[in-house]
């Protein structure tokens, strides 16, 4: 009896024990969930902190991890506001408005990405064809060249003539400046031929980082439209620094086509802007090509403001090569403005060899508005086989017109 007494309190002990716990975590649970903030804040002021951090149950926190979705969270922020930029420009990428449009476009394009370019790309191949959207276009090829090239060319490489001539240019442009050894090397790898247009661009964007880099891959190039089209300009580059930095530059030339073209061109901006400047140089200069080359440039200059003067200062030079090429020029420009006081400029010089270029560019430029006078200088000709070619020439105009008169008869 003693043993089963005994052993009925302490089940009783025992059962109201565990009733007791579970009220208490009940109540515990119910506080905590109430108020989880209030939770946390006695647990941290509590003596107990130490304790806590000393647990093994207390799992560390992984900084890296927390990085990573501190990255992740600033990345997805960043491509919300990119995402709403585009959404916010793209309302005016259609504007009938050539400012507005413009300016929509920059915005998009200012700092490009995937989602930008090909915003900017639907609203282009939007807008009505034609001139009318080759500032859009480059712009969306020179963006779209610092985001992904290759395909930026993949593009437009389906483009019209013009549209695609433009957009290559741009993104090549675009390119080189980023990494012009890539840009050379699919230049090379995607073009077969010696005029290879990609490299226009690539000179114009490579000229904003390294000039003599630029150079010289225009020197390297063969004779032809691309290379004289690179070299006039990187003249304009080099003649926006100043008049020393272009004559530097046109003096490192190696000696040939390439110098004499940026001799000319210095005489021609030298000239007008001070042309008694010009003249000085011409006549303080040996005889060579570079000279014929100013020559040439300044006297063409000259004879669009005043024939007549230029005709004047042409008698004062010595009987060289040098009078010859200008005289040839004054011939060129004279004949377009008023061919008959050409004809009698030129009836004012001794008849010789030297007079046969200016004779057959008077007899071209009126053989079809007055064949029997051109027929009249052609026989001057003092060369035989020009003299024939010249007269063979007037003579089919002159048929022509007999033939056209009898039909109307």
């Amino acid at each position: 009896m003693k043993i089963l007494f005994a052993l009925s309190i302490w089940l009783l002990t025992v059962l109201g024990a565990y009733w007791l716990g579970l009220d208490r975590e009940d109540t515990h649970s119910k506080e905590s969930s109430s108020n989880p903030a209030e939770s946390i804040t006695q647990q941290v002021g509590s003596e107990q902190v130490p304790k806590l951090k000393e647990s093994s149950e207390i799992v560390p926190i992984n900084q890296n991890r927390l990085d990573s979705s501190l990255i992740q969270t600033e990345d997805f922020a960043k491509k919300e506001v990119l995402s709403n930029q585009a959404k916010k420009s793209s309302g005016n990428l259609d504007s009938s408005h050539p400012v507005e449009r413009l300016q929509a476009f920059v915005e998009l394009l200012k700092k490009p990405n995937f989602e930008s370019v090909q915003t900017a790309r639907k609203a282009y191949e939007s807008l009505p064809g034609g001139t009318g959207r080759f500032s859009e276009l480059k712009i969306l090829a020179f963006a779209w060249g610092q985001v992904d090239p290759e395909a930026a060319l993949a593009w437009s490489n389906k483009q019209e003539h013009w549209d695609k001539h433009i957009a290559n240019g741009s993104i090549m442009d675009s390119w080189a400046r980023k990494d012009a050894d890539s840009a050379i090397a699919w230049a090379r790898e995607n073009f077969e031929g010696k005029e290879n247009p990609y490299f226009i661009g690539i000179i114009n964007g490579l000229s904003e980082t390294d000039l003599p880099k630029a150079t010289d891959l225009m020197t390297d190039l063969p004779f032809g439209r691309v290379r004289g089209r690179s070299a006039h300009m990187l003249f304009e580059k080099v003649w926006n620094e100043g008049e020393d930095v272009a004559m530097h530059w046109a003096e490192h030339l190696p000696e040939g086509s390439l110098q004499n073209f940026a001799y000319g061109e210095l005489g021609e901006k030298v000239a007008r802007s001070d042309m008694p400047r010009a003249i000085e140089w011409i006549e303080s200069m040996n005889e060579s090509s570079l000279k014929l080359s100013v020559t040439e440039k300044v006297t063409k200059e000259m004879a669009r403001r005043n024939p007549v003067e230029t005709a004047n200062w042409i008698n004062t030079l010595p009987d060289d090569k040098t009078k010859t090429a200008a005289m040839i020029q004054l011939a060129e420009i004279w004949t377009r403005q008023d061919p008959i006081a050409t004809a009698e400029w030129i009836n004012q010089l001794p008849a010789s060899e030297n007079t046969d270029p200016l004779i057959e560019t008077l007899v071209v430029k009126v053989h079809r508005t007055d064949p029997e006078g051109a027929m009249t200088w052609a026989e001057t000709i003092s060369n035989p086989e020009r003299r024939k070619h010249l007269v063979e020439k007037v003579e089919k105009v002159l048929r022509k017109q007999e033939s056209t008169k009898k039909n109307t008869d």
